[in-house]
């Protein structure tokens, strides 16, 4: 079939479908090589977080004509996106409208949420070659310049490191090396979609997400994707993304604010503000450490124009109301910096601890994932992106070092949600810092959480480890997350946490583990969970299938820290 019957039947579908012609490699090369990469970077940026890298990743050779899709893609003008997205419990919805040209460069783009779960607020963004600027309507600002459309409650996902022709040969050679199983189900009637299913395998970096594609069985075109992440109860449904009226003209008037801002907002030229820090020679973990740290000691320092900066460039008022009547008064601690365990962002997560004062009671400001993400594709500048918080009263940890007695540590069955709240712990064991480091090497530090330096079948009142013993000491908390920092440091070590647990009878359930970092468990002396990550611990990591048998059972955890802050939880969740 010929080029331009190809184009005929690409162009009936268009106008017939409610989504799709191909926002493949020409989206993602406008993108990634024109002008608005700097002038739009924010913009841009909020696009992929919609976009979500994994539209196209699907369009697998074999079975979607690739070929065919690509050249589609190269003569696309117009395009609509929805997004629905569940952000800590809230259901968020976002718009996106895409005009190009025939170069395939973006020349017009509009962001608009419509959300007011969090404190920017609805917000409108728009731009072309020559300028950029978003109205936030809570607070009746437009913000015009380089950082007016950063707004970080948007930056979810990113598309650094990704160019044009990579997203579909990249899943292509994913699968032949095993690091994603792909699933095609292909219906008989032709007015369904195939769908294909994308999961990755245990043990990898992304196992706890997975996405859905639908897909045309016509034009191959996407019609929607689904992402699920792990949670407490199993795969949870993350997002949602439509693709609409591809190539159907956008009314030009839906690129500019002009009839939607009222006369009497507060203009705010964010042109000169030096959005976020240079990377220079640091290391992608070593700048999320930094960025991290310099954000929080401008804010104990009420610095909040250089916190603005370092949190997507957004204007000081709007940071110092995020944290009006909070006295920060010093760090406590700061964990690495790693890789986000999303398939398709390259953004690092890092966390901190911070000693804080309200309303005259001391807090802890428990920021268990700090997001870092470069600030646009075309510089080594990073900034935080978005943050996930939570505070508990300073204390809550009781320890004991008289508490080797495993009846102090009995529970008579657990409650669905019971925390665990008391444990025996051992005096946690030092990992040996490299001779020309301060710090183990992560092969070390591998090796070490691969080694079990405690029998779990058998419980010893003594642990010699690397040459020195360790006594269990007895450890209750007021709170469900026991925070090790305080009492133990911020040094790369091992602790293991052992109770018991009486059942009436036999019994399946589900644990939920939450860990910083990596974690292992045994029920009964059988290993039922390993998992080697550096995370922040938040509640429900990981979900645990087990089975209790009648009568005692012996429930050890290995906590294993690579430095900076650290902890864990343990609660009864489905049976």
């Amino acid at each position: 079939v010929g080029k331009d019957v190809d184009k005929k039947i690409l162009n009936t579908a268009a106008s017939a479908l409610p989504s799709r012609t191909n926002a493949d490699r020409n989206i993602w090369s406008i993108i990634m090589h024109n002008k608005l990469t700097k002038s739009l970077a924010a913009a841009i940026i909020i696009i992929a977080s919609v976009l979500s890298l994994t539209l196209f990743n699907i369009t697998l050779p074999q079975a979607y004509a690739l070929e065919d899709t690509i050249e589609a893609y190269s003569s696309i003008r117009w395009l609509h996106i929805k997004e629905s997205a569940s952000v800590f419990e809230e259901i968020r919805a976002s718009e996106i409208w895409l005009e190009c040209n025939e170069p395939r460069t973006i020349t017009k783009m509009r962001f608009q949420s419509d959300d007011d779960g969090h404190s920017i607020g609805p917000l409108v963004s728009v731009g072309n070659l020559e300028s950029s600027e978003s109205w936030l309507k809570k607070h009746n600002l437009r913000l015009v310049g380089y950082g007016a459309l950063k707004p970080s409650i948007f930056l979810r996902y990113d598309i650094s490191e990704l160019a044009p022709g990579v997203i579909f040969d990249r899943l292509y050679e994913q699968e032949k090396r095993g690091e994603v199983l792909v699933d095609i189900r292909e219906p008989t009637k032709k007015s369904e979609p195939i769908v294909v299913t994308v999961t990755y395998p245990e043990g990898s970096k992304s196992e706890t997400w997975k996405k859905v594609f639908y897909v045309d069985q016509t034009t191959k075109l996407v019609l929607k994707v689904d992402k699920y992440g792990l949670r407490s109860k199993g795969f949870e449904h993350i997002k949602t993304l439509e693709f609409l009226d591809y190539n159907q003209p956008i009314d030009p008037m839906m690129f500019t604010l002009d009839g939607d801002v009222p006369a009497d907002v507060k203009v705010i030229d964010m042109s000169e503000v030096e959005i976020g820090m240079p990377q220079g020679d640091m290391t992608d973990q070593e700048i999320a450490q930094k960025v991290t740290r310099d954000f929080f000691e401008a804010v104990i320092a009420k610095d909040f124009y250089r916190a603005g900066q370092l949190y997507l460039g957004a204007p000081d008022f709007l940071v110092e109301q995020a944290f009006l009547g909070i006295n920060a008064l010093k760090i406590i601690s700061i964990g690495p910096g790693h890789r986000d365990t999303d398939p398709d962002s390259n953004a690092m997560n890092c966390s901190c601890r911070v000693l804080v004062e309200c309303g005259g009671q001391h807090h802890v400001l428990n920021a268990w994932m700090v997001r870092i993400s470069r600030a646009d594709n075309d510089t080594d500048r990073w900034v935080i992106s978005g943050t996930a918080i939570n505070t508990r009263p300073a204390g809550g940890l009781t320890l004991s070092r008289d508490g080797t007695d495993l009846n102090a540590v009995v529970y008579n069955g657990l409650a669905r949600d019971q925390f665990m709240k008391k444990w025996l712990i051992l005096d946690p064991i030092q990992i040996e810092a490299n001779e020309d480091s301060n710090a183990p090497s992560e092969q070390t530090q591998e090796d070490a959480f691969a080694a079990d330096q405690v029998d779990v079948s058998n419980f010893q009142e003594t642990i010699n480890a690397f040459g020195k013993e360790h006594q269990w000491l007895l450890l209750e908390n007021k709170y469900e997350i026991f925070d090790l920092t305080d009492e133990f440091g911020e040094s790369s070590m091992i602790t293991y946490a052992w109770a018991q647990i009486e059942m009436p009878q036999e019994k399946e359930a589900v644990l939920g583990i939450g860990s910083d970092d990596g974690v292992k468990v045994w029920l009964n002396g059988e290993l039922v969970h390993e998992y080697w990550v550096c995370r922040g611990v938040g509640v429900d990591n990981d979900r645990v299938p087990v089975t209790f048998k009648k009568g005692m059972n012996q429930l050890v955890l290995k906590i294993q820290n690579q430095g900076g802050s650290w902890g864990f939880c343990c609660r009864l969740l489905d049976e």
